[in-house]
C-alpha cells in the first residue's frame, strides 16, 4: 500500500535551521502548515522556486529580484498581490533569500496570515537546490514490505518469501561471507527518482537480523560497522519458494523471459529461487547478482548460448 508523506513548515525550519541559515521572522503560528507531495491534491504546483504569483510553489523563494518587482508596483497592486501571496494556500512556507531585510509590511501580513515567513542568509539558487532535493526524497511515496534487504556485491537485493523460509538464514550466511545488512523484516521503500526505489528501516533497528533458533542479533556488534548500510537501492527482488519435484521439473531452466515485480510504479527485477535440501542458496545468490550485472550491461547468457548452439547445429549440418 503506497503511503503519502507530509511534512510541515516546522519540520523543514527544524532540520534546515543551521545547514540554510534560517531565522524565522514572523508567522510562527502556522508552523503547522503541510508541504504535500506535488500530485497529492493540486496540479501545476512545484515544491520549492521563485516566487510564482500564478502556480504558487509549496515553498516560495523571494530573492532580491522578487523583492525589487514587489517595491516597483503601485501601492494598490503591490497590497493586493502581497495579499494573494500571503494568503495562498498551496503555500506553506515563504523565505527571503540573500539575508535581506524583511520589509514590516510582510511580517505584519505573514502574523495576521499564519504564513511562516522566514530568512536565509545564503543566495536564492544555493536554497532551491538544498531544499529541492530534501522535499523530493522527504515527500516521495513510501511503501512497505516483508523482507530482508542486503547489499550484495554492492547491489540492492531484497530476499522474500513466506515466513518461514529462511531468508534471515541465508541473509545471516551471506553477511559472514562479507555482505551487508540494510534491513530486516519490516522494510521501507522509497520511490527516489522516476526509476529507483530504495529500501531502509528505521535507524534504531537497522543493526538487528531476527534467526530463528538464534533470536534477535546485533550484526554491527557481530561483525563490526562494515556490516551494515543505512540505504540501499533495490536492483534485484530474489523470492525463495518451497517446491516439489514436479514443480522444479516444471520451470523454465533457461530462464528466457525476466520476471519483474511492481513497487510503487516502478518495475524490479525479480527471479524465484526454488528452496530444496542440498541447495547453497547463498551461493545461487552471488551468481544470480553477478548474472544482473551482465544484464545491466547488455548481457545475455541465454541469447549467447543460442546462438552458440545453433551455430554448433548448423557446423554439423
Amino acid at each position: 500500500m503506497t503511503q503519502r508523506s507530509v511534512l510541515t513548515a516546522g519540520d523543514v525550519i527544524e532540520s534546515h535551521n543551521k545547514r540554510l541559515k534560517l531565522q524565522w521572522i514572523a508567522g510562527k503560528s502556522g508552523c503547522e502548515r503541510n508541504l504535500e507531495a506535488p500530485d497529492a491534491r493540486w496540479s501545476g504546483m512545484a515544491l520549492v522556486g521563485y516566487l510564482n504569483t500564478v502556480h504558487a510553489n509549496r515553498v516560495q523563494i523571494i530573492g532580491p529580484d522578487e523583492l525589487d518587482y514587489l517595491n516597483q508596483l503601485d501601492t494598490q497592486h503591490r497590497s493586493s498581490t502581497i495579499s494573494r501571496i500571503f494568503h495562498q494556500p498551496r503555500t506553506a512556507l515563504i523565505i527571503i533569500s540573500d539575508g535581506k531585510e524583511v520589509p514590516q509590511n510582510l511580517r505584519e501580513i505573514a502574523n495576521e496570515a499564519s504564513m511562516p515567513l522566514i530568512v536565509s542568509k545564503l543566495p536564492a539558487p544555493e536554497l532551491i537546490y538544498h531544499l529541492q532535493f530534501y522535499l523530493a526524497r522527504a515527500l516521495s511515496p513510501r511503501s512497505s514490505m516483508h523482507g530482508v534487504l542486503l547489499s550484495v556485491m554492492g547491489h540492492g537485493v531484497l530476499l522474500t518469501g513466506e515466513s518461514g523460509i529462511g531468508k534471515s538464514e541465508l541473509a545471516l550466511e551471506l553477511i559472514a561471507k562479507g555482505h551487508h545488512l540494510v534491513a530486516d523484516d519490516a522494510i521501507t521503500i522509497r520511490r527516489t527518482s522516476p526509476e529507483h526505489l530504495e529500501g531502509y528501516c528505521d535507524p534504531k533497528f537497522k543493526h538487528f537480523l531476527e534467526v530463528r533458533g538464534l533470536g534477535i542479533l546485533n550484526i554491527r556488534e557481530m561483525f563490526g560497522e562494515a556490516a551494515t548500510r543505512g540505504t540501499k537501492r533495490i536492483e534485484l527482488i530474489v523470492k525463495l519458494q518451497r517446491m516439489d519435484k514436479q514443480h522444479l521439473g516444471s520451470m523454465d531452466r533457461l530462464h528466457q523471459e525476466q520476471n519483474t515485480c511492481e513497487i510503487l510504479g516502478i518495475q524490479i527485477p525479480e527471479i524465484t529461487v526454488p528452496v530444496t535440501s542440498g541447495r547453497n542458496l547463498s551461493v545461487m545468490i552471488e551468481a544470480a547478482v553477478r548474472n544482473q550485472i551482465l544484464v545491466a550491461r547488455g548481457y545475455n547468457a541465454v541469447e549467447d548460448f543460442i546462438i552458440i548452439q545453433q551455430d554448433a547445429i548448423n557446423s554439423t549440418t
